[in-house]
C-alpha cells in the first residue's frame, strides 16, 4: 500500500487543521469569540458550509466554514513538507479572531516552539517551521491548551512550513495545486452533474490516518468516531460500508480502493469473520456483516487488473466465506440465517450480543420489519428465519471467490466454491421461491413464508440465480409495481404497501444508497438495461437532490419526499450515500464482474464522465448526441447514436465485444496495430471483420 509522508486533514477530529503523518505533527486553525470568551478548535459537519475540493493525500483541498454568522474560506496546497494554508474571511466580524496553534497529536514526540510570528516542530528526524503572516494580536488573552498565534479576522491570514514564499508566490502555489487536481479529478457533467464530485468528496472528507494501525482508513462518518453519542474512539469501519467504500474510492484513486480493502480485512477475527464493526475501543466479537467484499474485489480486479489485489485479499476472504455455513445454518437445513453468538469472555459490552438485535444488526438492516417479531434461538444463535438476502449474497460471495481462485490458478478451491454456489442455488430456488407471489421470500423455520417484501428479495439476480423468466417476474410485478417499490425515488426499504413503510425510520421504509447498488447490479446481470437505466436515474437524482442543495450525502432518504434531513439520525456525510450516484455513472462505463467493461446506455440524455480511472489509464464517456470514447485524450470508439458496449476484450490480434443500440448509425474503432480481427455480436447477430485498419467504420442498422 501507499506509503504517506503528507500534510492532510487526517486528524479525526476536526476538518480545520492539517496533520504531518507519520509524524503527527498538526496546525490547526481554530475560532475565537471574544465577546463570548469561546474558543472552537474541533471544527466538524455542522460548521461547514461548502464542501470543496479535496485532493487524496492532501496536495490541495479547499472548504468553507461557518461560526454562527462568520463564514471564512480554507484553501490548502502541499508538496513534501512544503505547504501553504491559507485562511479567507468571507464575512468580516470584529470580534471573531482565529487562533493557530501546533501541537504533537497522539503523544508523539518531539517539540514544539512558538516565538513572535512562528511556530516550529522538532523531532529526531524532522523540522517543520511554520510561518504565520497577517493581523497577529499579542494583546487579547486566550485560554487554550496549545501554544499558538491569535489573529485578527479582518483579512486573510496565510500559514506557510518550511519556505518564504512571499503572498503573491504563495498564491501561485495555491493556484497551480488546484489547477493540477482539477485537471486529474473525476467529475461529470449532463445528466451526472457534480455526482462523481461529490462522491469523492464524501470519501476523502472522510479519510483519516488512525495510528492504532498505523494507516489509512475511510469511516462511514469522522463523526460517528468521536462525536454522535456512541464513541468509538480513533476509527470505526463497518463491514459492508467499507467494502463499499473501495468501489466509491476507485472512481478516484486505486491505492485508496486497495486500502479500503486491506483496513477492513485486517479486523477479521480469530473465529475468521469479518466483524460488523472493528474500532479503537472493540469490535463487534458475535456477530458479522453481509458478504459483499469477494465481489467488490472482483469487481476491483476487473477495473484495474492487479492480480496482487486478489492475491493479498483471497485468503482472508476466503477464511470469511467458510465461516458462515458452521455457524449460521440454526436448523441444518443447508440454509442460513443472520445471528449473534453467546459472549465468550462473560463481560458486559457497550454494544448487545446474542439476542435478535444483534442479529438484526449482522444483517445489515438494524430495525427492518423484515424481522419484527421474529424468535432469535438462544441454542443456535440464529434467528430462526431463512434469509433471501443473506443466502443470496452468501451464493454470490461463492461464485465471486471462484473466479478469484480460477483467476489465481487454485483449482481445489475454485472447484469447491463452484459447488456450493450450486448448492447454495438450488436449494434458493427449491425452498425460498415462493410461486404464489412471484418472489423469493424468507421463510420461518415452520414452513411458512413471511409476507414482508424489501430490496433484498431481489439480491438472488445478484447471484445469478433465478432464470430469466423468473427474473421477469419478479422485476415487472414487484420492482416496478407502483403500490411496492416504483415511484419518483427508488428503493424503499420495505415495500410501500407494508404496514412499517410509513413510520420512515432507519430500514423501516427510507431509501438506502446499498439496496440500490446491489439491486442495479442484479438488474444488469440480466440484461435489464431499459430498466436498468431508469432506476439509476431514479437513485441519481435522489442523491443530487441534496447534494446540490445543501452539500449533504446522506446515510439514507425518505422514500417519498426524497429529504434527508428530515430525522434525527442523518449524518450529513455519510460515505455510502454515493452509492447512488455511483450507479449511475455504472450506466456510462462500469465493470461487470461476470464479463468486462460496459460502455453506455441507450437513453436520449446527455451525460459524461471524465477522468474515470482504468488500470493505469484515464477514460473519458461524453455522451451527447453520439458517443464517444477517450482513453488517455484520445479517441477510441466513436458512435454517431447511442450504444451499449459490453463483453470488450483483447486476445493476441482479435478484439470482441457485443453491442446493443436501437437506432441507425456508425460505430468507429480506433484499434491498436496489432488487432487483425474484429468478433461483433450485434444486436444478437455474430459478425466478423477482417479488414482492419488503422480505424474502423462500422454501419448500425
Amino acid at each position: 500500500m501507499k506509503e504517506i509522508d503528507s500534510w492532510n486533514t487526517w486528524d479525526v477530529r476536526c476538518l480545520n487543521g492539517v496533520m504531518k503523518v507519520p509524524q503527527m505533527a498538526e496546525i490547526r486553525v481554530g475560532i475565537y469569540d471574544e465577546n463570548k470568551k469561546k474558543y472552537l478548535d474541533e471544527l466538524l459537519w455542522d460548521k461547514v458550509s461548502r464542501f470543496g475540493h479535496h485532493e487524496v493525500y492532501g496536495k490541495y483541498f479547499d472548504l468553507d466554514l461557518k461560526y454562527e454568522d462568520f463564514k471564512f474560506n480554507m484553501e490548502f496546497a502541499s508538496s513534501d513538507d512544503i505547504f501553504v494554508y491559507k485562511v479567507t474571511p468571507i464575512d468580516k466580524v470584529e470580534n471573531i479572531k482565529f487562533f493557530v496553534a501546533g501541537m504533537l497529536r497522539w503523544n508523539s514526540a518531539g517539540k514544539i516552539d512558538r516565538e513572535d510570528d512562528t511556530i516550529s516542530f522538532t523531532g529526531d528526524d524532522y523540522y517543520y517551521n511554520i510561518k504565520v503572516i497577517g493581523p497577529i494580536d499579542n494583546i487579547t488573552p486566550i485560554n487554550v491548551s496549545h501554544q499558538g498565534i491569535l489573529l485578527d479576522s479582518t483579512e486573510p491570514i496565510y500559514i506557510c512550513c518550511n519556505n518564504n514564499m512571499s503572498i503573491s508566490e504563495m498564491n501561485i502555489f495555491l493556484a497551480h495545486y488546484k489547477k493540477h487536481w482539477m485537471n486529474h479529478m473525476v467529475k461529470g457533467a449532463g445528466l451526472l452533474n457534480e455526482a462523481p464530485e461529490a462522491i469523492i468528496k464524501g470519501l476523502i472528507w472522510n479519510t483519516i490516518y488512525e495510528p492504532i494501525k498505523k494507516r489509512l482508513c475511510t469511516p462511514v462518518s469522522r463523526a460517528w468516531c468521536i462525536a454522535n453519542g456512541t464513541s468509538f474512539g480513533s476509527y470505526v469501519l463497518f463491514e459492508w460500508d467499507t467494502f463499499f467504500c473501495s468501489l466509491l474510492s476507485s472512481l478516484q484513486d486505486k491505492e485508496l480502493a486497495y486500502q479500503e480493502v486491506s483496513s477492513i480485512l485486517q479486523e477479521i477475527t480469530k473465529d475468521g469473520f469479518i466483524p460488523n464493526f472493528g474500532s479503537q475501543i472493540g469490535g463487534s466479537t458475535d456477530r458479522a456483516q453481509p458478504p459483499v467484499g469477494s465481489y467488490c474485489v472482483l469487481k476491483l480486479y476487473k477495473q484495474f487488473g492487479d492480480i496482487e489485489l486478489l492475491q493479498d485479499s483471497f485468503e482472508s476472504l476466503l477464511i470469511f466465506n467458510s465461516w458462515w455455513l458452521p455457524n449460521r445454518d440454526g436448523n441444518k437445513d443447508g440454509l442460513l440465517e443472520w445471528g449473534s453468538n453467546a459472549d465468550k469472555l462473560g463481560e458486559a459490552s457497550w454494544w448487545e450480543a446474542h439476542n435478535i438485535h444483534a442479529a438484526n444488526y449482522e444483517s445489515g438492516l438494524d430495525n427492518s420489519p423484515m424481522y419484527d417479531g421474529v424468535k432469535f434461538n438462544n441454542e443456535t444463535n440464529t434467528m430462526e428465519l431463512i434469509d433471501v438476502g443473506l443466502n443470496s449474497l452468501y451464493a454470490m460471495d461463492c461464485w465471486a471467490l471462484s473466479e478469484i481462485a480460477k483467476i489465481l490458478n487454485k483449482p481445489l478451491e475454485a472447484t469447491y466454491l463452484v459447488n456450493e454456489y450450486n448448492r447454495i442455488s438450488d436449494l434458493i430456488n427449491k425452498e425460498l421461491w415462493n410461486q404464489e407471489v412471484g418472489m423469493y421470500c424468507n421463510k420461518y423455520w415452520d414452513g411458512t413464508f413471511s409476507n414482508r417484501l424489501s430490496p433484498t428479495n431481489f439480491y438472488p439476480m445478484l447471484a445469478g440465480i433465478p432464470s430469466k423468466e423468473i427474473a421477469a417476474r419478479m422485476v415487472h410485478d414487484h420492482l416496478e409495481n407502483t403500490d411496492e417499490f416504483w415511484g419518483e425515488y427508488v428503493i424503499p426499504s420495505i415495500a410501500k404497501n407494508d404496514p412499517a413503510f410509513l413510520d420512515n425510520d432507519y430500514w423501516r421504509g427510507r431509501i438506502w444508497g446499498p439496496m440500490n447498488f446491489l439491486v442495479s447490479e442484479g438488474l444488469k446481470r440480466y440484461d435489464f438495461y431499459e430498466i436498468s437505466y431508469e432506476f439509476s436515474k431514479k437513485s441519481l437524482n435522489l442523491f443530487l437532490k441534496e447534494w446540490l442543495e445543501e452539500n449533504h450525502i446522506h446515510e439514507n432518504y425518505n422514500s417519498l419526499t426524497g429529504d434527508g434531513d428530515d430525522v434525527k439520525n442523518a449524518d450529513p456525510v455519510y460515505t455510502w450515500g454515493g452509492l447512488l450516484g455511483y450507479t449511475a455513472i455504472g450506466e456510462l462505463i462500469e465493470f461487470e464482474p461476470w464479463a468486462t467493461i460496459k460502455l453506455g446506455n441507450l437513453s436520449e440524455d446527455s451525460s459524461s464522465i471524465y477522468n474515470f480511472s482504468v488500470n493505469n489509464d484515464l477514460y473519458d464517456v461524453v455522451k451527447e448526441e453520439g458517443f464517444i470514447v477517450n482513453k488517455n485524450g484520445n479517441k477510441y470508439i466513436e458512435a454517431s447514436i447511442p450504444v451499449i458496449i459490453y463483453d470488450l476484450t483483447f486476445d493476441e490480434d482479435t478484439l470482441s465485444l457485443s453491442l446493443l443500440h436501437n437506432k441507425i448509425g456508425t460505430l468507429k474503432l480506433y484499434l491498436p496495430e496489432n488487432i487483425k480481427l474484429i468478433n461483433a455480436t450485434i444486436n444478437g447477430i455474430n459478425t466478423s471483420f477482417d479488414n482492419i485498419q488503422a480505424s474502423l467504420g462500422i454501419s448500425l442498422s
